[in-house]
């Protein structure tokens, strides 16, 4: 193959100029770029950019550690809160004809046995509800034999839990 020098001579300035313009093209793009970021983080220089955003990350993981923590901490404490809601239907006739376990003794306490028991007395003519609250599963309050009975299953199903 013979190569024409004349023609590789006069047109090597057009190559050139041709990669000239592609390089000032990118170069243009790269400072337009470079300038938007430099122009969102009011910095000067590049050094303190790169510390600024390595000071932002550094918050924004401690931030996410302290947030997951946190976040584990409330789920702990709220499946520790009322952890079980039995119920004790019962006939307040005993033995009787009349009613049927239409009344019932509820208790909502969470692991301390803090919290309340509901007992709802129903009769032909009315029905009542009693609230009685609870502190460490004792109330201040006289407790039927029937909300002495729902207190143990409560009690009892808290430790089944633990087990």
């Amino acid at each position: 193959m013979i190569i024409d020098w004349n023609s590789a001579v006069f047109f090597t300035p057009f190559i050139a100029l041709a990669i000239s313009l592609i390089a000032l093209i990118f170069s243009v793009a790269m400072h337009i770029r470079v300038s938007k970021i430099f122009r969102s983080a009011n910095t000067p220089d590049i050094e303190r950019l790169l510390k600024l955003h390595t000071k932002t990350l550094e918050n924004l993981i401690k931030f996410q550690t302290e947030s997951t923590s946190y976040m584990k901490l409330l789920s702990d404490r709220i499946k520790e809160k009322m952890r079980s809601a039995p119920t004790l239907r019962f006939n307040p006739f005993k033995g009787g004809k009349f009613g049927g376990n239409q009344s019932f003794s509820s208790i909502f306490a969470d692991e301390e046995g803090n919290g309340v028991i509901i007992t709802s007395m129903h009769t032909r003519e009315r029905t009542n509800v009693f609230a009685k609250p609870l502190k460490n599963w004792k109330s201040e309050h006289e407790l039927t034999v029937e909300e002495k009975e729902v207190i143990k299953n409560s009690v009892s199903q808290l430790k089944q839990k633990e087990k």
